[in-house]
């Protein structure tokens, strides 16, 4: 049972496991990285399915527009499909990818076979059947070219072959779209038409820091995050005065710090891999994409600034020279929002981004603590590696375990505090000798004398939380797959 040292609600502690908070003038924070966690704890659309249905064809004429940042197998959304020749020996389709220009195709596939990858060509004599034109984006010309721009000798095109039908004015501008030709064999399409699907790099994004200063595709959470905020058409239309570019560069470097993995090689802390569905709300995309690298993204003085998951040393010292007011503790969450256990699917690389579970992260000592096995189901759409996986599900895990709580009313030099800041806070009654906390939310007010305070929200933390051995990852068989289609 919770002990309440004084009767207090924390008004802002929901935010320490990553709900969005609203703070006057700090209109926008989203916490920690833990968006995850609270869109794991409140009721959803199976976000599993959905990921899981990523690499499925399509035929929907109303069909939201995709982002892809990253690298990421998606199916094609077919939108026209005619037959041609005699006794309709061909049948052309135009399947469409990303509603954007993206950096390339690595390979093609037709359900679990490959058809075609960018370094071999076509796979086992499809190339006798299968004709694939790529557009990736940037074209400014409808399908109307023979083979000087084609992946392999064309005899025929779309423009041409179509009975006026499809046109030259068809030119599915800033479209990532690829056309197929699939001809007529009882053997090669003994099923029907293939569930047809691209493995490709996805959007190319600008590098703000000064020592940079360029446009390339990149797996960086934060470059991609950057891009979101910037994009006009699809994202939330931010001026890029309006996001403070030392931070985005500062998190570009903690995203990409190399970890050490048992087998002695290395990867990056965190990476983005994954389809943005327009068809979601902006803040949903933004929780999704700020998890893959267990950030934040806060709005102060007037800017957006991105942070990616570290452990940061307090900056700042809270004790009885600025506290006016009595410290409300909070020393335990509630059942409903405790776990033990953090398990969940990812699109697993290693078996060409099926969905597949990646290793729980369970502890056995928590759940004696807690009396049962608590689990929390988190899907981590972003995430197509399983130690990567392992990492944010443990670090999920020991952040909830941080359960301790305060709202400490203080003089307006607290004012100094940003969401996400860690603070030393010193106490002599409660037993604090520079304890760490993080801010996690603040509201201003009058107190009885009439003086103005800050009441500022806080959760324990630790530096450990961060930490992560080779001896810590756990083996990954693939045995969790499910294959939805």
């Amino acid at each position: 049972m919770a002990i309440t040292l004084i009767a207090a609600t924390i008004t802002g502690f929901t935010a320490a496991i990553g709900t969005a908070a609203v703070f006057s003038w700090a209109a926008f924070a989203i916490s920690a990285g833990f968006s995850l966690v609270a869109r794991a704890l409140t009721p959803k659309p199976d976000l599993g399915a959905q990921m899981g249905g990523q690499s499925v064809m399509t035929r929907d004429a109303a069909q939201s527009r995709k982002i892809i940042y990253g690298r990421a197998r998606v199916g094609a959304n077919v939108v026209y499909l005619e037959s041609t020749g005699d006794d309709n020996k061909y049948l052309w389709l135009v399947g469409a990818v990303a509603a954007h220009e993206i950096d390339g195709y690595e390979s093609v596939w037709f359900g679990d076979k490959k058809v075609w990858d960018s370094s071999f060509g076509y796979y086992n004599n499809w190339g006798s059947r299968v004709e694939i034109r790529f557009f990736k984006g940037d074209q400014t010309v409808a399908d109307n070219a023979t083979d000087s721009t084609s992946i392999s000798p064309r005899t025929d095109n779309l423009v041409n072959a179509s009975n006026n039908k499809w046109t030259n004015n068809h030119k599915l501008l800033d479209t990532a779209y690829m056309v197929v030709r699939l001809e007529h064999d009882v053997d090669k399409f003994s099923s029907g038409l293939p569930n047809i699907s691209t493995i490709i790099r996805g959007k190319k994004v600008y590098d703000p820091d000064p020592n940079v200063n360029a446009t390339a595709w990149s797996q960086n959470p934060a470059l991609c995050i950057y891009d979101y905020l910037l994009d006009t058409k699809y994202g939330l239309s931010e001026t890029a005065a309006n996001i403070l570019t030392a931070s985005v560069t500062a998190a570009k470097i903690i995203c990409d710090q190399s970890i050490t993995l048992e087998d002695n090689t290395t990867q990056a802390r965190y990476t983005i891999n994954g389809v943005v569905d327009t068809g979601a709300t902006i803040k949903s995309n933004i929780e999704l994409m700020i998890g893959s690298m267990a950030g934040r993204l806060i709005y102060s003085s007037g800017q957006f600034e991105i942070h990616a998951g570290s452990y940061v040393a307090p900056a700042f010292t809270v004790d009885e020279s600025q506290i006016v007011g009595d410290i409300t503790v909070q020393t335990k969450q509630s059942r409903r929002s405790a776990f033990n256990g953090v398990k969940g699917v990812f699109l697993s690389k290693e078996d060409n981004y099926i969905l597949a579970d990646y290793p729980a992260q369970i502890s056995s000592s928590f759940a004696t603590q807690d009396g049962d096995p608590i689990y929390l189901d988190m899907a981590l759409p972003f995430t197509t590696n399983h130690v990567r996986a392992q990492r944010l599900a443990k670090l999920a895990l020991f952040r909830s375990r941080q359960q301790e709580a305060i709202t400490i009313p203080c003089n307006l030099s607290a004012l100094r505090f940003k969401i996400g800041d860690n603070i030393n806070v010193t106490n002599a009654r409660l037993g604090y000798d520079e304890k760490v906390f993080e801010v996690v939310g603040y509201s201003m007010g009058f107190s009885a004398g009439g003086t103005m305070g800050v009441d500022v929200q806080a959760i324990e933390t630790a530096a450990s939380i961060w930490d992560w051995t080779a001896s810590d990852e756990e083996v990954f068989l693939g045995g969790g797959e499910v294959a939805l289609y």
